[in-house]
């Protein structure tokens, strides 16, 4: 078993005991998930546990997995509706601390601080987003993965993840413009 497995190939190991199999999955996907997990749950701590158990939740489920979907967005909706269900069961929200560091090899400060104010406002702005927003936008641009995808992730037809992604890009340009 080499890194160059697909991921339907290392599912289907894990859906044979293979725990290094799991591993490579958990280590191709965990800080992604723990990623996109935090638009739900502002602690990172409790997206780490959400990971931890959605993989899991993989260990146990791979062989009931029937390939209607890419491995990587079942993986992603196993994660999504724990996040979900720890809201729901009233679960603390913490906020997690802001990673303000940003590394920049630019010889230049002043480009160094206005990229850094850049970012900064484009965080802010991300974070004023609604969940579902942020999870869209998050799963679009920064996981790559097409509308198709996305609507698989989110449990909703396609239409919608266009509208809330087209909904979300609005109010980060309104923010943006605010914040100038």
């Amino acid at each position: 078993m080499g890194s160059s497995d697909t991921d339907s190939e290392l599912l289907a190991q894990v859906a044979t005991g293979d725990q290094a199999a799991l591993r490579q999955l958990y280590d191709r996907y965990a800080a992604h998930l723990k990623s996109f997990v935090q638009n739900y749950l502002a602690d990172p701590h409790e997206a780490a546990d959400i990971v931890h158990e959605a993989m899991l939740d993989v260990w146990r489920g791979a062989d009931r997995f029937r390939g209607g979907s890419a491995v990587k967005s079942w993986i992603f909706s196993i994660a999504r509706n724990k996040a979900i269900d720890r809201n729901r069961k009233g679960a603390r929200t913490v906020l997690g601390e802001v990673d303000t560091e940003i590394v920049d090899d630019a010889p230049d400060p002043h480009k160094t601080l206005e990229a850094f104010q850049d970012a900064e406002r484009v965080r802010i702005c991300i974070e004023g987003l609604n969940a579902i927003q942020k999870s869209a936008i998050h799963l679009a641009f920064y996981e790559d993965l097409s509308y198709s995808q996305i609507a698989e992730i989110e449990n909703c037809p396609t239409g919608t993840v266009k509208t809330r992604i087209m909904a979300a890009k609005a109010a980060l340009m309104r923010c943006l413009q605010r914040s100038e």
